[in-house]
């Protein structure tokens, strides 16, 4: 029974918290703030569920090994990608109040150099390891709704950046991919090559 409670508890508390930025998202009509945290209030509900619920059997999960190690290699990149954007964002965005998505210059150096949606990219690897660890259908309902949102999000967020940094934003998105990381390196190496020759 306490599992049960623990499990309602927090799992309102991460919609009220997401909720709140959702609404407001809402009231500043910046779709991909919408989708972001709605990305997120998914996520983490996942990882509540699985483990407060799924533990303990609530539901059945597979045990497939090598899906496991691939879901725990996945953690990685993910969690490079989140804390690279993140560090790059605060230190290079100045944000107002400390809050990322008010950054007020534009960033396109580090990992804003290979792909411009680093942050978006490296949740939805995050959901997609979830759903390999945890293997249930709970998880995969969850973690594909995530990725999507992640994925509505990071499409989204050129249009607001658009109207935030103009043609620089524009041109560079001509140049760096969304979420391709293979084609982001290509182009840096190329760029690179060009340049020192």
């Amino acid at each position: 029974m306490i599992r049960y409670i623990l499990c309602v508890g927090i799992l309102a508390f991460i919609w009220i918290i997401n909720g709140r930025e959702i609404i407001q998202a809402g009231k500043e009509g910046t779709a991909s703030e919408i989708y972001i945290h709605a990305g997120l209030g998914i996520f983490l509900s996942l990882l509540i569920l699985e483990s407060t619920l799924g533990i303990f059997r609530f539901w059945a999960r597979f045990d497939i090994l090598w899906l496991k190690i691939i879901g725990f290699i996945l953690f990685l990149p993910s969690a490079y990608l989140v804390w690279a954007s993140h560090h790059i964002l605060k230190h290079k965005g100045k944000p107002k109040n400390g809050k990322l998505s008010t950054t007020t210059t534009f960033v396109e150096t580090g990992i804003y150099g290979i792909i411009r949606q680093p942050m978006t990219l490296g949740m939805a690897i995050w959901s997609a390891a979830f759903v390999f660890v945890f293997q249930s259908i709970p998880s995969l309902a969850l973690g594909a709704s995530a990725i999507l949102c992640f994925w509505v999000s990071a499409s989204k967020e050129g249009r607001h950046n658009i109207g935030k940094f103009g043609e620089d934003y524009r041109k560079y998105m001509r140049n760096v991919p969304m979420w391709n990381v293979i084609i982001g390196l290509r182009r840096r190496r190329e760029k690179r090559s060009r340049v020192y020759g």
